[in-house]
């Protein structure tokens, strides 16, 4: 009866992750069917001039220009050619089943169902607990399972167990949670009304190797009597990597910190599955990497502005009253990270200089913002005027307050540190066009040609941008001599770079861009048609291996992204 129940949950949970898998695909394919419908577009005429009797390539040569213009085009429906491609790519995929656990939708309401009881017991029903909740169909499956009780997104309680009964392990987690006293006061009857409820269901160890995957995988290590272990989420709600998240579990275990590179210390990995109750919606809402898959999305216009709106409104919370954008947030603590990046500093900077051009109302915080970054990280050698941070200066930073200046209503106001600005950028670009990473370089060691795969798009664009704004010619003039240097360096060698590095993509498509329509000169077009061409045969089109790559631009078979693996995993097989 177990077996058959497993068999069910088995082919529903199959059956519901193809749903989602080919839902996604559908949106993700779009891009690259509407690009494909081009040529399928190019097909189509060709095999309708055949049927019509058009005239072949040498027919037109004989014929007169303007009896061709007479001829009606045959109207191409591109929606159907988009839906076939559509279908065709979605008949090819494959959707492996690699979960450990066969739970529907069903099963998870009913353990989330228990877990509140269990809850109700503890307070209400004090007594002998009703076995006949913990369902036959749930024996045998003995995998652990972590509890956490959140108050308005806040943990306040988390417990593990493991019973020889699925439901019964959800239970007596969930009890142990409510007695929890580690983050602050245990949970009381007046936070009932408030309460959500997570489960995280382990799955069976493996010896830690290149398989792990952050927010997929859990960790567990032990020496003798020395063990500890974190689930899936720890990962993502840290923002900790491999290297980091094994140390702290040293930590936990009462071990040395870099206990994790001695041969004597086991270290597994084991897959999740996780699932909640929420303060967004009715039903139990499963998470994949501490994130969701919707089973049917809708994208319209009104839900992109709504993300939209959201993310201003988050911004403009993150502004600290020093004028500081708090650069990182840990959910599991509520708590602000005072680290910082200048480059990302200033690219909000930028942002909020963009949006007070449109809502006047925001252009106190801009100022107070401009204020201290002014205050804090500018400074000043002669006619030149640079960003310094960490004991360190960096082109790409001096850019970006450029950016920042050029794009603000406020540029009059600091008109001079604008140009000493541009004075330090033109101090740090060679007679080829080619720009130095550092005005002040770091106590450490840096690859200054990677460096420069992103700082030189950043530095073209803001040097366009102060053109834009004042006419300053030598700005254009210096974004030119560069851009044409870059093409040469990074575009025109395209596909005999084996260390290829597409983070340069984004930052010159905006540069050509602006220079092609600025100069018109077709070698700008032609390439950002290059480059864009180049970083899709990086595009994740399979969701392999998991199901949140489809769609990603990410190929670990390229040179920096095999580097940084292997860098991740060593000393850990």
């Amino acid at each position: 009866m177990v077996k058959k129940k497993m068999d069910r949950l088995a082919n529903n949970h199959i059956i519901w992750k193809r749903a989602i898998f080919l839902t996604i695909a559908l949106l993700v394919i779009l891009s690259a069917a509407i690009a494909g419908c081009r040529e399928d577009a190019a097909i189509a005429e060709s095999s309708n001039r055949e049927i019509e009797g058009k005239p072949n390539t040498s027919d037109i040569e004989n014929r007169d220009m303007d009896s061709l213009m007479e001829e009606p085009e045959k109207e191409i429906d591109h929606y159907e050619l988009i839906e076939n491609r559509i279908k065709k790519f979605i008949d090819s995929i494959e959707v492996p089943d690699d979960d450990f656990i066969g739970l529907d939708q069903e099963d998870k309401n009913y353990l989330i169902g228990i877990a509140y009881k269990a809850v109700n017991d503890y307070f209400f029903e004090a007594g002998e607990i009703d076995e006949s909740l913990f369902l036959d169909t749930y024996d045998g499956i003995d995998n652990e399972v972590f509890i956490n009780l959140r108050i308005n997104g806040n943990r306040k309680g988390s417990f593990s167990a493991r019973k020889d009964n699925l439901s019964e392990s959800v239970y007596t987690a969930t009890q142990g949670a409510i007695g929890d006293t580690r983050y602050g006061s245990s949970v009381t009857t007046e936070h009932l009304g408030d309460l959500k409820i997570e489960i995280i269901i382990l799955g069976k160890d493996k010896k830690l190797d290149e398989g792990y995957e952050n927010g997929i995988h859990g960790l567990r290590l032990e020496k003798d009597n020395n063990r500890a272990y974190y689930h899936n989420a720890v990962a993502i709600e840290t923002n900790y990597n491999l290297e980091k998240l094994l140390e702290k579990l040293c930590s936990e275990a009462g071990l040395l910190e870099n206990c994790a590179f001695n041969e004597e210390v086991d270290k597994y990995y084991f897959p999740t599955i996780h699932f909640a109750s929420t303060g967004f919606l009715d039903m139990v809402t499963t998470f994949y990497r501490c994130n969701t898959i919707e089973k049917i999305p809708d994208f319209n216009l009104e839900r992109i502005n709504d993300s939209l709106d959201m993310a201003e409104g988050w911004m403009l919370l993150n502004l600290d009253e020093d004028g500081y954008f708090n650069y990182e947030y840990y959910p599991w603590s509520g708590e602000y990270s005072r680290n910082n990046n200048m480059i990302r500093q200033l690219m909000s900077s930028k942002w909020l200089a963009d949006i007070c051009n449109e809502n006047t109302d925001l252009q106190h915080m801009h100022k107070v913002n401009l204020d201290h970054v002014f205050r804090e990280w500018y400074r000043e050698d002669g006619d030149q005027g640079y960003i310094y941070f960490d004991n360190k200066s960096k082109i790409g930073a001096t850019a970006m307050a450029l950016r920042t200046l050029a794009h603000s209503p406020l540029l009059e106001e600091y008109m001079e540190e604008a140009q000493k600005l541009v004075n330090n950028i033109l101090f740090l670009q060679n007679d080829d066009g080619s720009f130095n990473a550092w005005y002040i370089e770091p106590d450490y060691k840096f690859d200054e040609e990677r460096l420069l795969r992103f700082y030189s798009g950043e530095t073209i664009i803001a040097l366009i941008d102060f053109y834009k704004t004042t006419d300053n010619i030598e700005c254009l003039e210096a974004a030119i001599k560069s851009q044409d240097y870059y093409i040469d360096e990074y575009i025109d060698n395209l596909e005999d770079d084996e260390d290829y590095y597409p983070a340069f993509i984004p930052w010159h498509s905006q540069s050509l861009n602006e220079l092609y329509k600025i100069t018109g000169d077709k070698k700008y077009a032609d390439a950002i048609l290059k480059i864009t061409d180049k970083v899709l045969e990086l595009q994740n089109m399979d969701g392999k291996p998991y199901i949140d790559f489809l769609g990603r631009f990410y190929n670990p078979e390229t040179i920096p992204y095999t580097i940084k693996a292997g860098q991740i995993g060593a000393g850990f097989g």
